[in-house]
């Protein structure tokens, strides 16, 4: 997996669909436990929300920082503190709730509400006259999380400075590690310099404020940044830190889940699928215990899954493991499904299958133009606020920026799309050749016999059949590995003496079919005496000691190629006059 899709996939963010509007209902195990702690005294209950201002943003922090863990029990809390603060008149409160929000569907993949909760934040915060420097820096980091999965890339890295100076300037320890953890996503993947001292800032930060969870996340991220840098060793080092400090803390199964995905990304860098495996069944199960499962972490993890049971040769359950996901994902996430198909369809390939993973590659091809219009939407959604909220003479820049950063989107669309039909036109060659000899096979015979059209009809045709003379005593002589060595030489001869317009068919086990277009009998007879003679004279021996072979062909002309079939049936027949008239020979009429 590339590193952006690991970042993505194993961080704080997620894909999935959205819970707005549902009515809050009492809160998960972090959040109610956090709330609790929170009012020792007894003034609220759980969301009694009833307070002073300072109370109830102490309640959003709750919030912002047990979405990933708890996004129920967070948005349960944004959505009655959104009604006591606008009841209040607390826009900035207001502003907060909607931030949180945006960060809660974003966690779920939902980015069109994300975006539309940070707008909706952003107009809030533009009214009110005293600035908050905290809630601006949960709206800089979801803007630049928004703006990085609508491809918007340097509106990305400039959110994501901003929010890491804002929760600087606030000095509140965990809006720090938030705004840098928010960050990790955007900085990681566009692999900005000093990208390491980042990470090493937000392990220090996470170690002073004594938080076992934010440690372990660090140190994930952490072993992320060495395995995409195929550091593998160090990878292990650092994941093994997370998984111990993760432990060590309350129960999570979110960050466990995160913590196994990286280790089996991990191993199936070290060639280890057996532990790569171990590893994704593990996140697996605690992905599976969470009531609505994040699902681009379950979509690549079950990638994982997939790609270390195809290096053990399980093809058949590394496509049943892609399907199970793609089932549950449901019409969610298009991209991410993308990824599921493209790996289930190299499993199928190697098991041979070519014709299977030639349509999961149309699948996947469907998917990837799907997600392209989803963002194309987001990208037009977020480039019209930006212009309106924008002065006249900063509208211009921004829209011809985001026109170019969309033509390179589309660019690099045609350029996977060209690679896709690459691929499709391989398989589909794969599909139509014989796997021993490399020729064509019945099934491209069959195509041909269902009946030529157009001009082709009338197009002057020859056909050979040709039959290796004697081929069973080959096979019971000097064994059946031995004839398929004669049978791939027998080909490539037949391919050297023909023209570059003449199609060689393995039709049975020992023949071989002809198909000699614009070719006149006395021509196609030529052609056939040649393939006689290069087998006859071929030093067959060094096969085989002691091993001779001769063939017999039978050939036949048409002067239109409406009947294909009919021709084949002569061509036969004269190939049988041959074998009767004592082999090693061509009959033509």
């Amino acid at each position: 997996m590339s590193s952006a899709r690991q970042t993505a996939s194993r961080d704080s963010l997620g894909w999935g669909a959205s819970s707005r509007g549902r009515k809050p209902r009492a809160a998960p195990p972090r959040a109610a436990r956090e709330l609790t702690d929170l009012a020792a005294g007894g003034t609220a209950g759980e969301f009694d929300l009833v307070g002073s201002a300072d109370q109830l943003a102490a309640r959003l922090d709750v919030a912002r920082r047990s979405f990933p863990e708890d996004p129920e029990g967070a948005l349960a809390i944004t959505i009655a503190a959104c009604e006591w603060a606008d009841g209040n008149q607390a826009a900035t409160l207001i502003a907060r709730g909607r931030t949180i929000e945006g960060h809660i569907h974003l966690h779920r993949g939902d980015t069109r509400r994300a975006m539309a909760r940070a707008l909706e934040a952003e107009r809030l915060l533009d009214d009110v006259d005293e600035y908050s420097a905290v809630a601006g820096c949960e709206l800089a980091a979801l803007q630049a999380q928004v703006a990085f999965f609508t491809g918007a890339y340097a509106q990305a890295l400039a959110g994501a400075e901003r929010a890491i100076g804002l929760a600087d300037a606030c000095g509140e320890p965990d809006l720090r590690i938030f705004a840098r953890r928010c960050a990790t996503l955007v900085l990681g993947n566009v692999a900005v310099e000093g990208f390491d001292r980042r990470l090493d800032e937000t392990l220090e930060l996470a170690r002073a404020s004594g938080n076992l969870w934010e440690q372990a996340l660090t140190h994930n991220d952490i072993a992320v940044h060495h395995e995409s840098n195929g550091r593998v060793q160090q990878a292990r080092r650092s994941i093994e830190l997370a998984l111990e400090l993760a432990q060590q803390s309350q129960p999570n199964a979110f960050a466990l889940a995160v913590i196994h995905a990286t280790r089996a990304e991990i191993e199936l860098r070290a060639d280890d699928p057996a532990r790569a495996l171990a590893e994704a069944s593990r996140s697996l199960a605690l992905i599976a215990a969470v009531e609505r499962p994040n699902p681009y972490l379950l979509g690549a993890t079950v990638r994982a899954e997939v790609v270390a049971r195809m290096q053990l040769g399980q093809y058949e359950h590394a496509r049943q493991a892609g399907e199970g996901a793609l089932t549950l994902l449901g019409e969610r996430m298009p991209h991410t499904r993308s990824m599921i198909l493209a790996a289930v369809a190299a499993a199928l390939r190697e098991a041979g299958q070519p014709e299977q993973a030639y349509e999961m590659l149309l699948r996947s091809a469907e998917l990837e133009r799907e997600a392209f219009t989803e963002i194309t939407e987001l990208r037009i959604g977020l480039e019209r606020a930006v212009a309106q909220a924008s002065r006249a003479s900063c509208e211009s820049r921004a829209l011809a920026e985001k026109n170019r950063e969309l033509a390179r989107a589309h660019a690099e669309l045609e350029r996977r799309a060209g690679q896709l039909e690459q691929l499709q036109e391989q398989l589909l060659d794969q599909a139509d050749r014989d796997w021993l000899t490399g020729v064509h096979n019945r099934r491209f015979l069959a195509r041909k016999l269902a009946g030529p059209a157009g001009d082709d009809a009338a197009t002057l045709l020859s056909v050979a059949v040709v039959d290796l003379d004697h081929f069973k005593e080959v096979n019971d002589r000097h064994g059946h590995s031995v004839g398929d060595r004669v049978l791939v030489r027998a080909a490539d001869l037949m391919c050297g003496v023909l023209r570059t317009s003449d199609t060689v068919v393995r039709s049975g086990g020992e023949e071989f079919l002809v198909l000699m277009p614009l070719t006149d009998p006395d021509a196609a007879v030529q052609c056939a005496e040649r393939i006689r003679i290069a087998i006859a004279r071929e030093p067959w021996s060094q096969i085989a000691a002691g091993l001779t072979l001769t063939a017999s062909v039978g050939v036949a002309t048409s002067a239109g190629a409406d009947d294909l079939d009919q021709l084949i049936r002569l061509a036969d027949a004269r190939l049988y006059a041959a074998k009767h008239g004592g082999r090693d020979r061509v009959v033509a009429a």
